[in-house]
């Protein structure tokens, strides 16, 4: 009954999905970001964008009380200037460019290899690598207030209300 409830159905099926959307646009010579952006909103995550391209220029990660906390430093590239900060405690939570918030948890904060546009998880991230940042939103009842109690920015410490990545 509350798998019922929390889950989000079909998040393997839409993983697989997802994973041929930016093989097909590599293999058809198509920018898979803006593939991945178009395909969101036939899904529960209907929302996508780029937020930042850049180079990081730090990473700290330390181990606390079981999680992985830290951040990310990146340099803008391209039409991004500025440094985005994204502060990481196992997840992604917050991302900010010269201190103005671009997304912030529960939606998504997707860190990409800007050449493969393979997804780099936290652990992964180094030093030099450059890199594309979307802000993906979550579904709805991921936005709820119960929800939001729970893994929204202020369960992180964070003390900023939730703003979903549509207003940002």
């Amino acid at each position: 009954r509350e798998v019922k409830d929390t889950a989000i159905p079909n998040t393997l099926t839409l993983a697989i999905k997802l994973g041929a959307c930016i093989r097909e646009a590599r293999q058809n010579h198509v920018d898979p970001f803006q593939a991945l952006i178009n395909f969101l909103p036939s899904t529960p995550y209907s929302f996508g964008k780029i937020i930042f391209k850049g180079k990081i220029i730090d990473i700290f990660r330390e181990t606390q009380a079981g999680f992985a906390k830290g951040n990310a430093k990146i340099y803008g590239l391209e039409q991004f200037s500025g440094i985005m900060e994204i502060e990481i405690q196992n997840e992604n939570l917050i991302a900010r460019v010269d201190g103005i918030i671009k997304a912030l948890v529960p939606d998504l904060i997707c860190i990409f290899d800007s050449e493969t546009a393979e997804p780099l998880t936290t652990e992964t991230l180094r030093y030099g690598q450059r890199v594309t940042v979307l802000g993906v939103s979550v579904p709805p009842m991921m936005r709820s207030e119960k929800a939001l109690k729970v893994f929204g920015p202020e369960a992180f410490g964070i003390n900023v209300p939730f703003m979903p990545i549509e207003d940002i």
